[in-house]
């Protein structure tokens, strides 16, 4: 492993030309990621296309353009497996063969503003295939784990990720919106992980670590804001390097991991039924009350 790493993240909107429109547009992510120095490129969930192989034409320019730059490189797209098909985020290896795959495991379903139950129209993620395992990705530099979209609204899915040994955990987003800075934050400073965020039609893409000097880029600090970061909706990217080095020693001093109680956790592992406290509460949807407890259909 190296005591450094680049990595690029790429704000990436969909457009009205779609994928065909995406896939011309990211060259130039590729060339810029690739006058950084960048091991690693990543591209937001979804862009490649939906219900399509890794053997389409927009997916092997993908690899294609990971060979020609000698880089690393993620993206999304919802893939078919004969009827059935997952969201998928594909993992390149340098020389643009497949290294591998993490299928998103927590579905975004369902209308606006809790986006569940996954009603008729907005069920689509819940009756495809979910992952069953947080991925880590061995790459020459270090181990990185991918999440996507609503995976990073379970606290979960980062602790896994990191206690897996992923060091970077990239979250790609394909919404509206904004990256939240709290959800990136909190999960580097608990999980003692360097967080790259993206989006597609939304902003706020960028990196957050658990010390500030971990991340390193052109630009002003904020406080409590990803570093660096995209301030504006539209087609962007922002570099950092990585101090890999420094990152391992926060990791093993990590007080969130030596002084965990996993005696005190057992509940985190049983079904909660929180809604039984409510009983005079009435359900955002009358369909909800068919799908607690429910992640695929």
């Amino acid at each position: 492993m190296k005591d450094s790493a680049k990595i690029t993240m790429v704000q990436l909107t969909v457009g009205e030309g779609g994928p065909d429109s995406i896939i011309e547009r990211m060259p130039r992510f590729f060339e810029e990621a690739a006058d950084y120095g960048s091991d690693l490129v990543v591209f937001p969930e979804y862009v490649l296309g939906d219900r399509i192989t890794v053997e389409h034409p927009r997916v092997q320019r993908f690899f294609d353009m990971a060979r020609q730059h000698n880089m690393y490189a993620i993206a999304g797209m919802v893939e078919s497996h004969g009827e059935q098909w997952s969201t998928t985020a594909l993992m390149v290896n340098r020389d643009g063969s497949l290294l591998g795959r993490y299928l998103k495991t927590h579905p975004a379903a369902g209308p606006p503003p809790h986006f569940w139950p996954p009603i008729p129209g907005h069920d689509h993620e819940a009756r495809g295939i979910l992952g069953s395992e947080f991925t880590v990705f061995h790459l020459d530099f270090g181990p990185v784990a991918i999440l996507q979209c609503y995976d990073g609204y379970f606290p979960e899915a980062w602790g896994c990720s990191s206690y897996a040994g992923a060091e970077v955990i990239l979250w790609i987003n394909g919404r509206e919106g904004m990256v939240e800075d709290s959800h990136c934050i909190f999960a580097s400073q608990a999980y003692g992980c360097v967080i790259g965020a993206n989006i597609t039609n939304g902003f706020n893409t960028g990196f957050s670590a658990p010390s500030g000097p971990i991340v390193q880029a052109e630009g002003q600090r904020e406080q409590m804001r990803l570093f660096p970061r995209v301030k504006e909706p539209g087609d962007a990217c922002v570099h950092a390097t990585i101090n890999l080095r420094d990152l391992r020693g926060w990791r093993k001093n990590l007080r969130t991991l030596h002084q965990r109680r996993p005696d005190l956790y057992g509940r985190l592992m049983q079904d909660v039924t929180l809604w039984k406290e409510y009983p005079d509460i009435p359900w955002a949807d009358p369909e909800a009350p068919k799908f607690v407890n429910k992640s695929q259909l």
